[in-house]
């Protein structure tokens, strides 16, 4: 059902502190048709166990998937879809930790000593809403077979580097020790759920689809209300009235979901090597690589992004808008 081999790399040690490998499978019954065993993902080694138990997940027909790679914003639309499914229950979103309410399937697999956050799922009253950081290949088949609806949010680039470098360092997920190497691992797809690219522009080949709803960390920035709006079609949801989405908005504003006890709490017992100054929403801002990457960088990952999104008749701009 899936193929797995050891990440290669150089002569140089890797600097993850699990060993390392790369999954692909083929892609059953996803509507972008291209060869799916091509397309690898990077994972810990441990993932042998847990990617069948993903893709042979047992769905309901009222589940809801966020799909994301890491630090795309997916506590942010997490947070908006969970509310809009269990009628704007605050009292509930802020008493019960966010890993609770809509748990990250492979938790196990990129978390040591993680529980089983399967078997926990099946406990959950429906509509649940799962959280996956897996591209579109290493979801359960299910999902496709049923065309069960995916809220798929993506990040520009060069903010997922920041974001994500900051992240893994501080939970002991990265060994390395400047932003010169993390950049190197994230271009080579040597880190958690890499290939970013593969990860983005599939999900945007199937935008149109109608069980999946595209968004960008940048356009939840610039139209938080339209977003929300879009998202009640999509799960079929009421419409809010001017109340609702002014208590919406501000329950999702930076400054209070940073603050929220429940979001963090759960997180930093799962992530027991977290440092002492981990932030799990740090800056929340599109752009941030402009004061924390060096011009250097910068140029990098834009060749290395405009070769990849080239191929494919695609620009940056044309996913993220300007930046």
């Amino acid at each position: 059902m899936f193929q797995s081999r050891p990440l290669t790399t150089d002569s140089r040690k890797t600097r993850s502190p699990l060993p390392m490998k790369e999954y692909a499978t083929e892609g059953l019954n996803i509507p972008l048709k291209k060869n799916w065993c091509d397309t690898w993902c990077t994972l810990p080694e441990v993932c042998d166990e847990v990617v069948p138990e993903i893709l042979n997940y047992e769905t309901r027909q009222d589940d809801v998937f966020v799909v994301t790679f890491m630090k795309c914003g997916t506590i942010w639309m997490q947070e908006a879809a969970w509310l809009l499914l269990n009628n704007l229950n605050y009292t509930k979103s802020i008493e019960v930790p966010v890993l609770d309410r809509s748990p990250l399937l492979e938790m196990p697999g990129v978390v040591f000593g993680a529980p089983n956050i399967v078997e926990y799922s099946h406990t959950l009253p429906s509509p649940r809403l799962l959280k996956t950081h897996m591209p579109a290949s290493l979801l359960p088949l299910q999902v496709w077979e049923r065309k069960l609806k995916q809220i798929y949010m993506a990040r520009n680039f060069k903010d997922v580097v920041v974001s994500s470098y900051h992240f893994m360092k501080q939970v002991g997920l990265w060994t390395g020790d400047s932003m010169e190497e993390y950049v190197e691992d994230f271009l080579n797809n040597e880190l958690n759920f890499t290939s970013y690219l593969h990860h983005v522009v599939d999900f945007w080949k199937m935008r149109n689809e109608p069980n999946i709803f595209f968004v960008t960390y940048e356009e939840m920035s610039r139209d938080l209300p339209g977003v929300i709006k879009r998202l009640c079609t999509f799960l079929e949801r009421p419409q809010l009235t001017a109340e609702e989405m002014e208590q919406m908005l501000e329950h999702l504003s930076f400054d209070k979901m940073k603050n929220y006890e429940q979001i963090t709490s759960r997180l930093k017992k799962a992530l027991p090597q977290t440092s002492p100054d981990f932030q799990f929403l740090r800056r929340g801002i599109v752009g941030c690589y402009k004061d924390e990457l060096t011009p250097e960088l910068q140029k990098k990952i834009d060749i290395w992004s405009h070769n990849y999104l080239a191929q494919h008749g695609l620009t940056e701009e044309e996913i993220f808008g300007k930046l």
